[in-house]
């Protein structure tokens, strides 16, 4: 991250606590650059203020918290217990978890999104980008547009239309999307932090006519930088419910191993960059959520 020195502004908003004072009462428009690869991937950044320091973060919605690189501007964040960061892959990482104080989501337009205090995940060691987790926007209701490459956070949310994301992991902090790989019902984890989408090779073989398979392999990195051999197959079709479906969808396959068990083995496959671009979302994670609804770009 950058060192700047303007001065953190004074004025905060409070829409993570679920309360938008008056002056906050217009949208936030949040702009993402977005890296794209292979194969419709792609890798989602916005740019986040801690204090006088600024730099780019990549938004990891299956990041139940923010993680960074411990590094000389965030080595004096208060330490607040030890904690471990578990990848895509299942591989583990002794972190701590450490207060950092004026965190700060940069807008276009509207007020910047902040938290006075904000609890991060602090590794020492990490080849990979610091992550933006889900907690940042507890109590936010925003729409994501990855093609569009942008973020807007309102005050209220259209009611009508959503569904329910399914609760994952064991803090129940990560989500998921009821969705059918042909006539199987599945959940998959909702991911922008996965270039792209992928299933878990215990599932595949257990529905080997769910998939095609293309003749390459691939090496996959997880958004902490770690990279592993994975094989590349299609998904023969991946139905989100009310006619949104799609076809001949490539996905990696490999061991979800300890990631399996943690998502409680109701997930079998991870929803990516390369699906979720495909639609502009609205997520509101207020008193009603978490909950979502989506629409073909």
């Amino acid at each position: 991250m950058t060192k700047i020195f303007s001065r953190f502004p004074f004025f905060l908003l409070s829409v993570f606590a679920g309360a938008w004072p008056a002056q906050a009462q217009e949208r936030s428009v949040v702009p993402l650059t977005v890296i794209h690869g292979a194969d419709g991937g792609g890798r989602v950044y916005v740019t986040v203020r801690f204090g006088n320091v600024m730099g780019p973060m990549r938004l990891d919605t299956a990041a139940s918290t923010s993680r960074i690189k411990l590094a000389p501007w965030n080595e004096a964040f208060p330490a607040q217990g030890a904690s471990v960061s578990t990848g895509a892959s299942g591989a583990v990482t002794s972190c701590e978890d450490v207060e950092a104080t004026n965190v700060e989501l940069k807008a276009s337009q509207g007020n910047n999104i902040g938290r006075a205090k904000y609890r991060v995940t602090r590794c020492e060691t990490s080849d990979g980008d610091d992550l933006l987790g889900l907690d940042f926007f507890k109590g936010a209701r925003f729409s994501l547009d990855l093609v569009g490459s942008e973020m807007v956070l309102s005050p209220e949310s259209d009611g009508n239309g959503f569904r329910p994301f399914r609760k994952l992991w064991p803090d129940q902090k990560l989500v998921g999307l009821d969705v059918r790989l042909g006539k199987t019902e599945v959940v998959g984890l909702f991911d922008t932090g996965a270039e792209i989408s992928a299933v878990d090779r215990r599932f595949l073989e257990r529905h080997k006519t769910l998939f095609t398979p293309v003749k390459k392999n691939a090496k996959v990195s997880e958004a902490s930088g770690k990279k592993f051999a994975s094989k590349v197959y299609k998904a023969k079709e991946i139905d989100l419910g009310e006619g949104r479906i799609l076809k001949d969808v490539v996905v990696v396959s490999y061991d979800f191993g300890p990631l399996r068990e943690a998502l409680g083995g109701e997930a079998p496959i991870i929803l990516g960059f390369d699906i979720l671009s495909r639609f502009r979302w609205e997520l509101d994670f207020g008193a009603e959520g978490p909950r979502w609804k989506a629409s073909a770009k």
